[in-house]
């Protein structure tokens, strides 16, 4: 596999730092994946909301770094909307089955995909995602080896969606509708990946190292 770019100074420092990890959740993947994502590291174009430098460090179950691993992420806007999709309305969603129906498919807000670097470190940079009905806060994730293909989401530590949602462009919209306890996904696949959030400025930067297993050969 061939090395990404390297991820910048401070996040390399915070990642190192990284006294733990933890394993790979597998998660379903949901209904708004909508094909690999654009390859780059910030994801924004421009759409409103409080900056976040998301940050993973991948290593195998033996501890190596996962170098030249394929990482994608794709999450909603502050409205709760994934780029090409409706709103998620819960007029006509059901059970609370999201709406599947794609439009605007040239749309790729809040998507991307990097390569992790020798360290097995990725980063991105983008926004705290809001929320839609039925589903606590979360970034979707897909790990692409030549072993396998790993999915999973990561969460938010709920005090800290409870500060961020207090201001602009959330606070209309107010806390999720569903917490950590009452979602679906959450507790599925294994220990939850629950970011590790430290502020930054008017922002914040997310950081977790993940342990995938059945990378390596016997």
């Amino acid at each position: 596999m061939t090395a990404g770019e390297a991820v910048s100074a401070e996040i390399a420092v915070l990642l190192a730092g990284a006294s733990t990890c933890q394993l790979f959740a597998e998660q379903e993947e949901g209904p708004y994946r909508g094909g690999d994502q654009p390859r780059r590291r910030d994801v924004t174009e421009g759409r409103p909301g409080s900056s976040l430098r998301l940050a993973l460090r991948l290593h195998t179950a033996r501890r190596a770094a996962l170098a030249g691993a394929d990482v994608e992420i794709w999450h909603c806007d502050a409205d709760g909307r994934y780029s090409g999709y409706p709103l998620n309305n819960p007029a006509i969603a059901v059970d609370p089955t999201p709406q599947r129906a794609e439009y605007l498919p040239d749309e790729t807000f809040l998507r991307g995909r990097q390569t992790t670097d020798d360290r097995g470190d990725v980063e991105f940079r983008t926004i705290y995602p809001g929320w839609y009905p039925g589903r606590t806060v979360h970034i979707h994730l897909m790990v692409h080896t030549p072993a396998r293909t790993s999915t999973s989401q990561l969460y938010f530590p709920e005090e800290v969606t409870a500060d961020v949602f207090a201001r602009e462009p959330y606070r209309e919209r107010g806390l999720p509708d569903t917490t950590h306890a009452s979602d679906g996904i959450f507790a599925t696949g294994g220990q939850p990946a629950i970011l590790d959030i430290l502020a930054r400025g008017d922002g914040h930067v997310g950081v977790l190292c993940l342990v995938l297993s059945d990378q390596e050969k016997p």
